[in-house]
């Protein structure tokens, strides 16, 4: 009888010490930020321990295959901000920019300053995974690796340069080619591509991209190669919560268990590290007057314009005043003034806030005139130079415009000349220095504004030149068809906008199927729009004389990554027997998007 109360009673009792268990840390949990694409969320998890919780949320869509233009576009400062904030909502104590490829394409300048955005927009603590990448590899002291890709080969380089940058050599790489729906790849595929890459003198492998699942692979490729696997999900996790005191889950995994896991890493810098001021009791101190920052704290990406007299010898004094501001210059470019006068333009990393910074540039120049030297916060984009840049963006404009983006040109402009507002005027507004003027190309003036800095001479050059470009009528490839009827076919490579027309075309397939045919029907926008722009390019649409869409080829991605696609073929039942399937599938293996059978 007493055992058999006995079990109720101490029942109660465990669940009366559970409920008057303390409950979660406001600081245990992780933000995360990944791409619009991100497809494991479950591998994240694997690695977060029972007493930590994750908060992961997404950057907007974007129409593009896995290039370095996407990783641009993925990492740009105005998506990542409002990600940053949106995650910040349940009081993460880190916010971690989960993107390989996002983080290390605009080199190691880049990801300092993309680190630097989710921190000014409110996180505790950021890093990203380029960034926890290499803190990865000195915790384990390996400065030579083989290194795993889904990419191309210019992503591929660029992660090379990356590490390069950071003093850790590539011996070998082995890229997959890949162009989309990454998370597809086998474990298979992976060790595969691991054995291939790895040579005796790498010290450790590293498997890129977040969105490629390695969780279950990493220790027995550890066990078969007897050196450290390091990747890019698990190098995030161990980074991120080890910001906010938790050690992660990882059995067999060199990287979580040689390491203490307690101290939050530090982060990458460009400028020396320096020791912090300490008082007669030992204890550090910060030195007042810094803004948001010390010299323990990592750097921020300023942008500093300053004026110069036009003469020999000026941008020594300005590089020797940034070099005594403890400030390193990671890019310069000259802008016409005047005849007296020019305007150099920096990118300077510096752990001093921006007030600071211009204050010590002012006092190196011996000027006091605050319009002498100006800072704001930089665009880690702006790295690249600026030609490139320039180029980027009026592909960007005109890629947009075409689409139906009224808004391209204008945010493409205040991009280029970093504007706070650009807007659309029916005419020209008074001169002003801080206004930059010029005609839109179907009438009116785009006026840009801008309070931090006047607009100089070069600029407005930039602008004209932008707006020229960006005014060239994009031409698609187009192809006549004549049928035998002597009706006229058109076809043309697909934009991603025809969504409601390939639906129609579905629809009126399916209903051409026989009464005893059971097919489902009802697609989403995202589906109908990945048939018409796919990894493998762009859907070969044909319509007839009225416009109408009466048949579609396209290649879809296969099982097998990089092997054969899948090629789809609609053709409006009007149209069937006049061989258009037959001359959509030649055109798409004439441009390599499927082979010939």
């Amino acid at each position: 009888m007493q055992e058999s109360v006995a079990g109720p009673v101490g029942g109660r009792e465990h669940a009366g010490e559970a409920l008057a268990a303390a409950g979660p840390s406001p600081t245990s949990g992780v933000g995360v930020i990944v791409p619009f694409d991100f497809a494991l969320d479950r591998e994240l998890w694997r690695w977060v321990p029972d007493d930590a919780a994750l908060h992961v949320t997404r950057t907007p869509f974007v129409p593009s295959p896995v290039t370095a233009e996407m990783a641009r576009a993925i990492s740009d400062p105005e998506p990542v901000r409002r990600a940053t904030r949106d995650v910040l909502v349940p009081e993460p104590g880190v916010v971690a920019y989960a993107c390989t490829s996002g983080s290390f394409v605009d080199g190691a300048a880049g990801e300092i300053a993309l680190t630097g955005v989710i921190r000014e927009a409110g996180a505790p603590h950021a890093l990203t995974t380029a960034g926890a990448l290499v803190e990865g590899l000195r915790s384990l002291e390996v400065d030579r690796v083989a290194v795993v890709t889904p990419y191309v080969d210019d992503l591929t380089r660029r992660l090379e340069e990356f590490l390069a940058a950071h003093g850790v050599a590539t011996v070998a790489s082995v890229g997959l080619g890949l162009l989309g729906q990454i998370w597809r790849v086998s474990y298979e595929e992976v060790v595969r591509a691991v054995r291939a890459a790895d040579r005796p003198e790498a010290e450790a492998v590293f498997i890129s991209c977040t969105n490629l699942s390695t969780y279950d692979v990493i220790a027995p490729l550890e066990r078969l190669l007897g050196k450290p696997v390091i990747t890019a999900n698990q190098v995030t996790m161990w980074a991120a919560l080890r910001a906010v005191g938790h050690r992660a889950v990882g059995p067999g995994q060199s990287l979580i268990h040689g390491t203490a896991g307690s101290t939050p890493p530090p982060h990458l810098r460009v400028v020396p590290d320096q020791p912090a001021p300490r008082d007669d009791a030992g204890t550090d101190t910060e030195p007042g007057g810094r803004g948001p920052g010390g010299p323990g704290d990592p750097p921020v990406l300023h942008k500093v314009r300053v004026r110069l007299p036009d003469e020999s010898g000026a941008l020594a004094r300005l590089t020797e005043a940034v070099a005594r501001a403890e400030g390193n210059i990671l890019g310069l470019a000259v802008h016409g003034q005047d005849s007296r006068s020019v305007v150099d333009e920096m990118f300077v990393g510096s752990t001093r806030g921006a007030d600071e910074l211009a204050r010590a540039l002012r006092e190196g120049l011996g000027t006091t005139d605050p319009g002498a030297v100006l800072v704001t916060p930089a665009d880690p984009h702006d790295l690249v130079d600026a030609p490139t840049r320039a180029l980027d963006l009026a592909v960007q404009a005109v890629g947009g415009a075409a689409a139906g983006d009224r808004s391209a040109l204008a945010r493409g402009l205040g991009a280029l000349v970093h504007a706070d507002d650009v807007r659309l005027r029916p005419t020209e507004p008074p001169h002003h220095p801080h206004v930059l003027a010029v005609p839109a190309p179907n009438g009116g003036w785009l006026v840009a504004r801008r309070d931090w800095a006047p607009f100089t001479v070069t600029e407005h050059a930039r602008a004209e030149a932008f707006l020229r470009a960006a005014a060239v009528e994009p031409v698609r490839p187009r192809w006549d068809i004549v049928l035998l009827s002597g009706d006229e076919l058109v076809a043309q490579p697909a934009t991603g906008d025809e969504v409601g027309a390939v639906e129609d075309l579905l629809c009126a397939c399916l209903a051409a199927l026989g009464p005893g045919e059971s097919h489902a029907v009802g697609w989403t926008d995202r589906e109908l729009r990945d048939l018409l722009v796919t990894p493998r390019g762009p859907a070969l649409l044909v319509r007839d004389e009225a416009g109408a869409l009466v048949g579609l080829g396209a290649v879809l991605e296969g099982p097998a990554p990089g092997g054969d696609g899948e090629l789809v073929l609609l053709v409006h039942p009007d149209h069937r027997g006049l061989r258009l399937g037959r001359w959509l599938r030649r055109r798409l293996t004439a441009r390599g998007a499927v082979t010939a059978s």
